[in-house]
């Protein structure tokens, strides 16, 4: 038993532990606590010296007017996509799942998932022409015939953060619609027969049967689709790119946190300031992704 030990698969094992533990230490833990650090630190690129500031970056923080907008921005994107991505992804691919039709369930599934695997590159500037400020775009082109607009779709500070929350959710509505379609597919169809014997209509189906055996689905899409409403960042760089301007306009009206870190980290190298900013939006993310797993399970799972 004692030369079990030295077996080849045992040292297989061994190595396989340790070299995922090294590159989760190398990848993972080492930059968050050096991030951490550096927000207590007055930080730059090509700084000789980080001298030790303590909480000046987030005094910095709170009291600046430009801060607070970039959390409310961030906020009310995260507001707009989640619960948009949620009931078009559901709604969607609970009618897909309907028609029983394979290859119309594939043709579906592929339609609305190929704009999510798509370069953003490539989709910001699609959606730049399409929200063209003139006819010459294609919104504001079929709005004229009804006697609407032009809208300045990004270069209104109203519409702007708007204008790229709707990309977003399109771009990424296939995604969810794939999760929800896949979780539809686990429920055992015995529960819907039940129902029908019970005399059950298509809502109480739905609300009594698909929606509570699909918390789980929903939990995870809430959870991914906060996460990533909280990190957009090539969407505003890309769509909101203006010649003779600064990204993140119009007045700072589509500034996100993960900009905000990039423009002091990186654009005005205030890596400290930087540093600070992010750790505050990992402790927005955690907290938030805490509610939503407390709350979807409490609600729905039995």
């Amino acid at each position: 038993m004692k030369d079990q030990k030295l077996l080849p698969e045992n040292l297989t094992a061994w190595i396989v532990i340790l070299s995922g533990f090294v590159l989760l230490i190398t990848f993972w833990w080492y930059p968050l606590i050096k991030t951490f650090l550096l927000g207590f630190k007055q930080a730059g690129l090509g700084f000789q010296e980080e001298p030790w500031v303590g909480f000046k970056h987030y005094k910095t923080m709170a009291t600046s007017p430009l801060f607070a907008k970039v959390i409310l921005n961030t906020l009310y994107l995260a507001i707009l996509i989640v619960p948009a991505q949620i009931v078009i992804g559901l709604t969607v691919s609970t009618i897909i799942y309907e028609t029983k039709n394979s290859k119309f369930q594939k043709f579906g599934i592929l339609s609305f998932y190929l704009p999510f695997v798509l370069p953003i590159i490539a989709v910001g500037i699609l959606w730049r022409f399409l929200y063209h400020p003139s006819h010459f775009g294609a919104f504001n082109s079929i709005l004229a015939k009804v006697g609407l607009g032009p809208f300045r779709w990004l270069n209104d500070p109203k519409l702007a953060l708007t204008s790229i929350g709707l990309m977003t959710v399109w771009k990424r509505a296939g995604y969810v619609i794939l999760i929800y379609f896949a979780g539809l597919q686990g429920i055992p169809s015995a529960y819907y027969e039940a129902a029908d014997i019970d005399g059950a209509n298509a809502l109480q189906k739905f609300f009594k049967i698909t929606l509570p055996l699909l918390s789980s689905s929903t939990l995870f899409v809430a959870i991914t689709t906060t996460i990533s409403a909280f990190m957009t960042f090539e969407a505003v760089y890309i769509m909101t790119y203006a010649p003779m301007g600064a990204r993140g306009g119009p007045v700072n009206s589509t500034k996100v946190m993960v900009f905000h870190i990039f423009n002091s980290a990186f654009t005005n190298n205030k890596m400290g300031y930087g540093s600070a900013v992010a750790t505050v939006l990992f402790f927005m993310i955690l907290g938030v992704t805490l509610v939503q797993f407390k709350y979807i399970r409490q609600r729905f799972e039995y």
